[in-house]
């Protein structure tokens, strides 16, 4: 009982903790992003070119990140998964910011919009801004998922041994009642035992006096 509530308690304070809730606001907001970054190329050209499916693959593959790390916020499960989109959506981040800073022209008409170089503009700087943006949210992200991953483990590991050591005290405590109990049942039986031999030598004497009287008569 003891073990489960501390168990429970170290549950509690872990979901409540400021790294657990940094890693919910930083998922959710990548999830804002990514629907926002989608969007953008999506309004650049609602056919996109490769540079552009190049860029959707991006954000799903930073929505999905989101996805698994909120699923393992609740389950303590599948961060080995999230860790990777996390990584390959970081990458996708890094090389399309690099694009479009170092080749701006050039990443404009990869995507091949037929809007207005106005529209172009503002809509490519949004994306730019959003992906950078992206990058340092799934960075962060990604650290306070590891730190939370940590913790986790920990709490585990000392959950496991409170559970050995009570594990230990109750077989301990069996055994101990187990041995009281079996010695009590053999004191029990040399008692009885030691009555019945009394009874038995207590027959044969007056047995033997009767005889004795009969052989005098």
């Amino acid at each position: 009982m003891a073990a489960s509530a501390t168990t429970g308690n170290s549950s509690v304070r872990s979901c409540c903790s400021l790294p657990n809730l940094l890693v919910w606001l930083l998922n959710l907001s990548l999830l804002v992003l990514a629907a926002a970054a989608l969007g953008t190329v999506l309004l650049l050209r609602p056919h996109p070119t490769p540079f552009g499916w190049a860029l959707v693959s991006v954000h799903a593959t930073t929505l999905l990140s989101a996805l698994a790390a909120l699923y393992a916020q609740l389950t303590h499960l599948c961060f080995p998964t999230h860790a990777a989109l996390a990584l390959a959506a970081l990458s996708g981040h890094a090389l399309a910011s690099l694009a479009f800073f170092l080749r701006y022209d050039h990443s404009l008409r990869l995507l091949g919009s037929a809007r207005d170089r106005r529209e172009q503009f503002v809509l490519a700087f949004m994306e730019e801004v959003l992906l950078l943006a992206m990058f340092l949210a799934q960075a962060v992200a990604l650290v306070a998922a590891c730190v939370v991953s940590r913790r986790w483990a920990r709490e585990h590991e000392a959950a496991e041994t409170e559970k050995a050591a009570v594990a230990r005290k109750r077989g301990r405590k069996t055994a101990r009642v187990q041995a009281e109990s079996a010695a009590a049942a053999e004191a029990e039986v040399k008692a009885v035992d030691e009555k019945v031999m009394r009874c038995v030598g207590g027959s044969k004497k007056v047995h033997w006096a009767k005889n004795d009287g009969f052989e005098e008569c």
